[in-house]
């Protein structure tokens, strides 16, 4: 099992969460590449903070636009997708761990800073 920080908007999350799937653009492919089920995926809002975590489930590629600007512009942005269970959405979101990476739509995250999240 391997550990991810996934990163997006807050906007874009509460989609996310509510329909428990995730999206990233083409040129994240080789890291989307090694997600696999039963991965653990914490949710990370821009300018916002951790909201929860999941474990995904699976993965697909998709057409269909999900989020707002997909929507607006009528394709898609993020077709790589992930099926994510949601296992955990804080009440109030939690601050970055000074360990956690966002610089990318897909960051390799620690089991110890998981855990840390999870808490």
């Amino acid at each position: 099992m391997n550990y991810w920080t996934l990163v997006g908007t807050l906007d874009n999350w509460m989609i996310g969460i509510e329909r428990g799937v995730w999206g990233v653009r083409e040129r994240a492919r080789p890291l989307w590449g090694k997600v696999q089920p039963g991965d653990k995926v914490v949710f990370y809002a821009v300018k916002t903070g951790v909201l929860g975590y999941g474990t995904v489930e699976g993965k697909f590629e998709s057409r269909e636009p999900l989020w707002p600007k997909e929507k607006e512009r009528g394709e898609p942005i993020w077709p790589l997708r992930l099926k994510i269970r949601v296992e955990k959405v804080f009440g109030e979101p939690k601050k970055k761990p000074a360990k956690m990476l966002v610089g990318f739509a897909i960051n390799k995250l620690d089991p110890e800073t998981f855990r840390e999240i999870a808490r």
